[in-house]
């Protein structure tokens, strides 16, 4: 007999992701071609000059890249951190108000585990990035939901959200912003106004900021400012600098929350890895390069994002979508081709995968909302093979 094992965990799956590459990585050791639409990782790597000082730095008789680190991250990066997010408009951080994470995976699991007890409500929005989904199961949250929809552009209302909550039963509030899946970039009065609710109600909002920097059209809303005792910010430098595989995140937020977080990814990873915290840390030390390579980034990125836009309109002419301010995705909803057929996104996906060779994400991974949208990703691929992937969409469905 095999021994039992947790039933806490039972909630914890397979990322969605992670089983579309699953199946993409079968393929390809079949010889196929495929097409990569959904992966969430960019295209572009650090420049060039800090992946040299990376170079140098490893052929040094010491252990300063292979040592641990301080558990929150080295003094130097979370300084870095905090001028950084004062650059782009945002809070005055001391040093001690941020947590470096082993991603930003890592981050969410730290936080979460740090204000969700048994039964804790927590408004989310749904579609919301498929992450956290599982973990507010695992911590036994009670979930609120407000449905967003595309005739809004994904903003949430405000009215709906006052529907829900609720003094002494709200713990947490969830958003983020730029969003996954949507890519919607939250409206700033909306976001004043969530600030607004968790201070009247005494919760945290804890806001994820993973694309913060790769926003094409309008501006950033830096929760913090508004509520500066009740907002927990999640954020990322797997997206810029553009560093998924090294895993390295972040948590900011009042500082007795941040000790307990700390505490928690302390014990989950020990420390950050260190050779991603001086690349990083390098990165963001040399601003003007920093900004310049970021500018050439958000420009290659943002004129994919317009050409994946007329492929959509030319090949699936029925879609319907919101363009994305921010983030790497569009979310098409496909309801017009998939709801006549009785076929919902993950098992069109998975088809379409295997017969096709192209790799999206269901929308249905996001939420109830969407079950006949896909999450088409406009970074990965150069711009001949994605047109061709999104050619491929619409000749299946047409096949269907």
């Amino acid at each position: 007999m095999i021994p039992p094992t947790s039933r806490r965990i039972v909630p914890l799956r397979e990322s969605p992701t992670r089983r579309i590459d699953r199946i993409k990585e079968k393929l390809q050791r079949e010889g196929r071609d495929i097409i990569l639409l959904s992966t969430g990782q960019p295209s572009i790597p650090p420049p060039r000059w800090v992946r040299e000082l990376v170079r140098e730095a490893l052929v040094e008789d010491s252990m300063r890249f292979y040592r641990y680190s301080p558990s929150r991250g080295i003094y130097d990066l979370r300084r870095a951190l905090a001028e950084d997010i004062a650059l782009f408009g945002g809070p005055e951080l001391d040093e001690d108000q941020i947590v470096i994470t082993s991603g930003g995976q890592a981050a969410m699991f730290s936080t979460l585990a740090s204000i969700i007890d048994e039964d804790s409500e927590v408004l989310v929005f749904d579609p919301m990035y498929f992450g956290y989904w599982p973990l507010l199961e695992y911590f036994g949250a009670k979930l609120k939901i407000v449905n967003l929809s595309i005739d809004d552009g994904y903003q949430p209302n405000l009215d709906k959200v006052l529907e829900v909550v609720a003094r002494g039963k709200t713990r947490a509030i969830i958003i983020v912003t730029p969003d996954n899946p949507t890519g919607r970039v939250l409206d700033r009065g909306i976001a004043r106004g969530l600030a607004e609710v968790a201070n009247d109600i005494d919760a945290w909002i804890v806001v994820d900021e993973a694309y913060r920097t790769l926003i094409y059209e309008g501006e950033h809303s830096w929760f913090y400012e508004y509520a500066p005792e009740n907002s927990i910010v999640i954020g990322t430098f797997s997206k810029d600098p553009g560093i998924p595989g090294w895993r390295l995140g972040y948590v900011y937020g009042p500082r007795g929350v941040i000790d307990k977080i700390s505490i928690v990814s302390e014990e989950i990873t020990y420390c950050p890895p260190i050779a991603a915290q001086y690349l990083v840390y390098w990165y963001l030390a040399r601003r003007k390069d920093r900004l310049e390579h970021l500018e050439k980034t958000k420009q290659v990125y943002r004129e994919k994002r317009d050409l994946a836009m007329k492929f959509i309109d030319k090949y699936l002419p029925r879609a319907r979508y919101v363009k994305p301010r921010g983030s790497m995705f569009i979310l098409v909803d496909l309801s017009d081709y998939l709801r006549e057929k009785g076929v919902e996104s993950d098992v069109f996906a998975e088809k379409l995968l295997e017969k096709k060779g192209v790799a999206t994400v269901p929308g249905k991974y996001f939420g109830r909302t969407v079950p006949f949208s896909l999450r088409i990703s406009f970074v990965a691929e150069s711009v001949e093979r994605m047109e061709k992937g999104i050619r491929h969409i619409g000749e299946f469905l047409e096949e269907l």
